[in-house]
């Protein structure tokens, strides 16, 4: 059975500068994660070995919501870690 990751972290840069910032993240994703992207809008859905979700945001926050197949859920606390620290690096 697989796990679930949820993050949403606020952020000053509304919905025009977070897009911009949305797409910088899922291509550092895509690249260092082996993921492939689809941009729609003000989401992008994640897909990749094990890993299925969507990377979205708003005016004032980005939520992250993953599916994690098993062997990826058995590292979820190092995934939600990077997903925190890229989340630093790109949203403040």
């Amino acid at each position: 059975m697989g796990k679930k990751i949820s993050v949403t972290r606020k952020h000053g840069l509304g919905l025009e500068g977070a897009t911009g910032k949305l797409v910088e993240l899922t291509e550092t994703f895509a690249e260092k994660y082996n993921l492939k992207t689809k941009l729609s809008g003000t989401a992008v859905e994640v897909s990749g070995s094990g890993v299925k979700g969507n990377v979205r945001v708003t005016a004032d926050a980005v939520i992250i919501d993953l599916d994690l197949g098993l062997p990826a859920s058995l590292v979820a606390g190092k995934i939600e870690d990077g997903i925190q620290r890229q989340l630093e690096k790109y949203f403040g």
